[in-house]
């Protein structure tokens, strides 16, 4: 029976808590309900509010009774494509309130769905951001989700312990990485060993004498780490007190603010780091504590520093004591309004201290329910923001509210959970939207599921030692979706440790970079391009001057002296010389033409080439010179049997090497040619090697692969195929080289980027 009356209470517990949640989001949210056709069945007050229609208006029609005409046709059926297939919508979209003003909501439309899997009603649940999008110019950037545990905290910021006397007892991962030194230098040592010399002695016993009497302190410090580097760190020394209120211990948790110091007339606050301890709290915010009619029952000592005010004066008193004025009474009734609902009130208040100065704060107010759903207190938590107000033209980023629940995180992240093993045991729904795997299909699995292949041995080695040993990982990953799509993921792994300091579990939190790669793969892409056509307009137009240099003079010559002489018959002789330099002038800019084809050629197209068809189409040509010089021609493709390249440059290329082989073999021997492909670091490299008369490299290593360069006396060398072929290698990003030996043989390589 006692077992019975805790689940019933348990469950009235639930239908409770789940009757609150209800409350609040229908008085917090702007909430919308419609059939699978779109056609609205039900609008709560806030949608007539911010919509300007009445509910009967709103009845029976679709939403299109709010399009403002700002986004486009795909932008919808974007939309109604998601919802349509069971899954969740998030976004933003601009109304048209009935009154012709435009509001913007933030927009989350979850489709319900019947035992078929298919949607029966739809869901909107919207948050007014109208003001928010007005400031977007003044508002660039938002706050990283913090973790509300301890261990996260560690991780994300930079974290000592010292005892009274300022000897360090713990440091954390990022102190080390920032100082540069390792733990066992750190431990025993006090904090002289990152002192830069940078602040007087004055400074540091401000702070001393802070932390000694109890309090906090909080301020910039310049250190110096190992290797003589400067770097700086907003600081929050907090003192731990024994019995006696001495401290017995300090905690410093900095964040390194290096890169908003050096560009400070643009950066000009840093954010604090968040403890989840109610001491931490109280210590780093400004919080009072109200009943339900405003009277102060709490204020911390932040609250006291900031309004001047004692905390006897305080208590008993409304926030009145503290009104600046500058709000309208419409404002203060919208707060009170809205928090006398039970709904949570964020904005920024101008206050006024017993001194007559005015400060901003940005404010929090919570209201605690009791049984009935009433409020019975409020608990406002503030930030200074006074420096960000008055230099608000300069100030281009705000905070955002920071939730530290979990769903917050699940919504904003892709995450997973595995257990120490890597076994996946949690996806959430940006997870399995990724990488188009179910959750039923990842749970149980590993992430080999998703491993793309791209990644080394020793990378994925190196990512599990050190989650393996207690330490987070952070880096760039790509991974393969279930439809064969990659995606890249710039993650954190964050290892759980049980009693022992042994993982038990990680938590991976992921967020999408793929279009960020793409963007500097394209930027690399282009950079290379632009490197080597500029290279090339250099060797070009010294081909250009050698290769015509010579026939023009020669040119010039013959027509002087056609000028000079009376001789018909010389005159006939010196036409014909001019003729054929006019021709060899004609093939020269004949291959210049194809060499400038093939260098602005960057769009050209990849084909999917096996090798051994190239191979065996350029063979044919050449069945009588193999039969009438016993040639014998071997081929091993294994390694690499397809290559994806130009058609027409690889038929170019085989076609230049094999001929070459043929051309210039030894007199003295049958001819024996071996094609093969291999794999060098991560690229296929395609050889070809021949016994031929080979090539005095030491003589010509410097014109190998120059234009009209040749190194035998045959009556068709003509210097163009070698400086052909290494151009169209090169016009795709990859190199060519040859090793030689007089009268042994030649081996052309030919290196093909993968």
């Amino acid at each position: 029976m006692e077992k019975i009356y805790r689940d019933v209470s348990e469950l009235e517990k639930t239908i409770r808590e789940i009757s609150d949640y209800k409350y609040a989001l229908d008085e917090s949210a702007i909430v919308a309900i419609t059939n699978q056709k779109g056609i609205i069945q039900h609008v709560n007050d806030n949608f007539c509010k911010i919509s300007k229609y009445s509910r009967e208006e709103l009845i029976g029609q679709d939403h299109r009774i709010l399009n403002s005409g700002y986004h486009e046709k795909e932008f919808i059926s974007e939309l109604w494509a998601t919802i349509a297939n069971g899954k969740i919508w998030r976004g933003e979209i601009k109304n048209r309130a009935k009154d012709g003003i435009d509001y913007w909501v933030d927009t989350t439309i979850v489709p319900f769905l019947n035992e078929q899997g298919k949607p029966y009603q739809y869901v909107s649940i919207r948050s007014d951001i109208t003001h928010r999008k007005k400031s977007e110019e003044v508002l660039k950037s938002t706050i990283k989700k913090i973790s509300d545990y301890e261990y996260a905290l560690d991780e994300s910021a930079i974290v000592a312990i010292t005892d009274q006397k300022g000897i360090i007892l713990h440091v954390n991962t990022n102190f080390c990485k920032i100082s540069k030194y390792s733990w066992e230098e750190l431990i025993g040592q006090d904090h002289r060993i990152v002192n830069s010399g940078h602040h007087p002695k004055g400074f540091f016993k401000e702070l001393w004498r802070t932390i000694t009497n109890g309090e906090v302190w909080n301020g910039e410090v310049k250190n110096r780490a190992k290797d003589g580097s400067y770097y700086w760190v907003n600081t929050t020394i907090v003192p731990f007190l024994n019995a006696d209120g001495k401290p017995y211990q300090y905690v410093s948790i900095r964040s390194e603010i290096t890169e908003r110091k050096r560009n400070e007339e643009e950066l000009q606050k840093t954010i604090k780091e968040i403890s989840d301890y109610k001491y931490a709290l109280d210590e780093s915010a400004i919080v009072a504590i109200t009943d339900q009619k405003g009277i102060i029952t709490h204020v911390n000592d932040n609250f006291c520093k900031i309004s001047r005010f004692s905390r006897e004066e305080l208590l008993g008193q409304d926030h009145r004591i503290i009104n600046s004025g500058y709000h309208s009474k419409d404002f203060m009734k919208e707060l009170w309004r809205t928090i006398a609902k039970g709904k949570v009130w964020n904005g920024e208040l101008k206050n006024k201290a017993k001194d007559g100065t005015y400060y901003w704060v940005d404010t929090t107010i919570v209201p605690f329910l009791n049984e009935k759903g009433k409020p019975f207190q409020y608990v406002a938590i503030r930030s200074d923001i006074t420096e960000r107000k008055n230099n608000e033209e300069e100030l281009q980023k705000s905070i955002k509210e920071i939730s530290d629940y979990k769903y917050a995180l699940d919504e904003s992240s892709i995450v997973a959970i595995t257990d120490q093993k890597g076994v996946i045991t949690h996806v959430n729904d940006n997870f399995c939207k990724i990488s188009k795997f179910s959750r039923e299909e990842l749970i149980g699995q590993d992430h080999r599921i998703i491993n793309s292949g791209f990644h080394s041995i020793d990378f994925m080695k190196e990512l599990w030692q050190t989650i393996a040993n207690g330490k987070v990982w952070k880096g760039e990953i790509k991974n393969k979706a279930k439809d064969g799509s990659y995606y890249w993921v710039d993650t954190t792994i964050v290892p759980f440790l049980n009693e022992q300091g042994k993982p038990f579990q990680y938590i991976a939190i992921r967020s999408d970079i793929t279009e960020r790669k793409k963007g500097e793969q394209e930027l690399l892409v282009n950079s290379r391009v632009l490197e080597n056509q500029n290279r090339q307009l250099v060797d070009f137009c010294n081909i250009v001057s050698h290769n015509l240099r010579g026939p023009l003079m020669n040119i010039n010559a013959l027509v002087d002296f056609i000028s000079e002489t009376n001789d018909e018959a010389e005159r006939k002789e010196f036409l014909k010389a001019i003729s054929k330099v006019s021709n060899h002038l004609n093939e020269v800019f004949e291959e210049l033409i194809e060499t400038v084809q093939v260098r602005q050629d960057t769009e050209i197209g990849l084909d999917e080439i096996l090798l051994q068809h190239v191979v065996d189409k350029v063979l044919q040509g050449f069945e009588a010179q193999i039969k009438q010089s016993n040639a014998v021609i071997e081929v091993d493709f294994s390694k690499a049997p397809v290559v994806y390249y130009p058609q027409k440059y690889m038929d170019s290329m085989m076609m230049n090497l094999i001929s070459n082989a043929f051309k210039y073999k030894s007199p003295n021997r049958d001819l024996v040619l071996k094609i093969k492909t291999e794999i060098q670091k991560g690229n296929i490299v395609l050889s070809v090697t021949d016994n031929g008369s080979g090539i005095d490299l030491e003589k010509h290593k410097n014109n190998l692969f120059k234009i009209r360069q040749t190194f035998h006396d045959h009556p068709e060398a003509k210097g163009f195929g070698l400086f052909m072929t290494k151009t169209q290698v090169e016009s795709m990003g990859g190199s060519m080289w040859v090793e030689s030996t007089l009268d042994k043989g030649s081996t052309f390589f030919i290196e093909i980027k993968k």
